[in-house]
């Protein structure tokens, strides 16, 4: 049986705090709790639960450090126990694996401590994702070119908190993305992978040889959904 909670001291915390540059506030620990669901309201089991500090972005940042760890109960549940460091990139991610969005929540806790020690994130929702794989293919023998264009849902939310307030100015949380490229006879054709949440509806739009610009709509209705545009 897989424990749900896991606690331990950072590497570079056991040698000298002062190198790290994190200072972790004595004999402090907080509490993150809450629900993680699927879009479908069903409970999500095993996603991990990280505590990060010095995360300068969600993509990973520079200098991250882990200061607590724990994963989802089997109704979804969960309860870590972290150390606590006042930075302007405090950061709790949950994730659990390629199949499901990711979810951030960060905020800047310099001069911010929550009520009780407490980080209640609530009910957090994890989406299943597809993978969309286009392959854009020329057929015709003749000269021609195509430009298109892609417009999705990233299957990525961080939600970024001032104190208690969410600040949607500087969340990004399943944001539409906008991609194009344009082929022709020496570079004809062009394969690539999107994860798209499943449900969204993918804007194919495309243009032939400069003729007026057609644009399809696509809906993810499968884990893996395979796109093939011949022209």
């Amino acid at each position: 049986m897989k424990l749900l909670f896991k606690f331990f001291l950072i590497p570079c915390f056991l040698t000298t705090v002062l190198s790290c540059e994190v200072h972790l506030e004595d004999n402090t620990r907080i509490l993150v709790e809450g629900i993680i669901k699927d879009q479908d309201n069903m409970p999500v089991p095993d996603a991990k639960v990280s505590v990060h500090t010095r995360r300068s972005n969600f993509s990973g940042g520079e200098n991250p450090y882990l200061l607590g760890e724990g994963y989802s109960a089997s109704d979804g549940t969960f309860s870590v126990t972290s150390f606590y460091d006042k930075d302007e990139d405090f950061a709790i991610e949950i994730a659990l694996n390629e199949s499901y969005s990711t979810y951030v929540y960060k905020s800047n806790t310099l001069n911010f401590t929550p009520i009780d020690l407490t980080f209640n994130l609530e009910t957090i929702t994890l989406r299943k994702l597809a993978n969309f794989n286009y392959n854009i293919v020329k057929t015709s023998s003749a000269s021609s070119a195509i430009t298109y264009s892609f417009r999705y849902v990233e299957g990525f939310c961080l939600e970024y908190f001032e104190g208690g307030t969410l600040n949607e100015l500087q969340s990004v949380c399943y944001q539409e993305r906008f991609i194009s490229k344009t082929l022709n006879d020496d570079n004809p054709d062009y394969e690539w992978l999107l994860q798209v949440p499943i449900g969204e509806v993918v804007e194919f739009t495309y243009s032939i040889n400069d003729e007026p610009e057609i644009t399809e709509f696509i809906t993810i209705n499968e884990s893996s959904y395979d796109f093939t545009f011949n022209y």
